[in-house]
């Protein structure tokens, strides 16, 4: 996203939202301009590696679950 709240693919800030811990998950509502992935039953942790030129993710979800969600971004 950039400034104004639209998908700037090249200069924009990701940002991630993971509410994976308490009691229970809940549905979403309308996805928001920009989501790229949302899954509303794995429990997990989201693992980000930072490098001198990016940066790494992953959710690992755990154990018996499927969910995965994997990427890579170089910084700008």
């Amino acid at each position: 996203m950039n400034a104004t709240g639209s998908v700037d693919n090249a200069r924009g800030i990701r940002s991630f939202v993971v509410g994976t811990g308490g009691r229970s998950h809940y549905g979403f509502g309308t996805p928001v301009t920009g989501s790229k992935v949302r899954d509303g039953r794995a429990w997990g942790v989201l693992e980000v590696t930072l490098h001198a030129t990016g940066y790494d993710w992953q959710f690992l979800p755990v154990a018996g679950q499927t969910f995965t969600d994997p990427g890579t971004q170089a910084c700008h």
